[in-house]
C-alpha cells in the first residue's frame, strides 16, 4: 500500500498521560507495532513464592492471537483536496498499553497488549 504523504499541522495536542509502550506520532509512519506484556500480582500481605514472576508460567503469553481474514476484495479511492491535515485542538485523557495516537498517515499499525493481573486477598 502506498503511503499518502501529507503535512500534519497540529495547533494544540493536550495529552495528559501516556502509559506502557504507547506512542504519540505527529507525522507519517510506515510501520508501527507496539507490544507489551504485563504480569501484575497484588497481594493483601507481602509474600513472594519465587516462581510466579515469570511469563513462562502463563499460557496467555504464548497463545497465538487470531487475526481476521479478509475474504472480500476492497477498493478504496481517496480524494485529498488539501495536502495538509489540520488539527485545531485535541485533548486526550490517557492512552495505555500499546496504544497509538496518530496525527498523519500510516501504512501499518498493529498493537498488542497481554495483561495478567492476579489478586490474592484474604478470605
Amino acid at each position: 500500500m502506498l503511503l499518502l504523504k501529507r503535512l500534519s499541522n497540529i495547533r494544540l495536542a493536550q495529552i495528559n498521560s501516556i502509559d506502557i509502550n504507547s506512542v504519540v506520532q505527529i507525522g507519517d509512519t510506515i510501520n508501527m507495532e507496539p507490544k507489551v506484556k504485563v504480569l501484575a500480582i497484588q497481594r493483601e500481605h507481602e509474600l513472594f513464592y519465587g516462581r510466579e514472576g515469570s511469563f513462562e508460567n502463563y499460557q496467555l503469553f504464548h497463545e497465538t492471537i487470531p487475526q481476521p481474514s479478509l475474504t472480500e476484495k476492497i477498493e478504496i479511492a481517496f480524494v485529498n483536496e488539501s495536502p495538509t491535515i489540520h488539527v485545531n485542538h485535541v485533548k486526550v485523557l490517557a492512552a495505555s498499553s500499546s496504544s497509538v495516537i496518530q496525527f498523519g498517515s500510516a501504512n501499518h499499525i498493529k498493537g498488542e497488549s497481554r495483561i495478567k493481573h492476579i489478586r490474592q486477598l484474604k478470605g
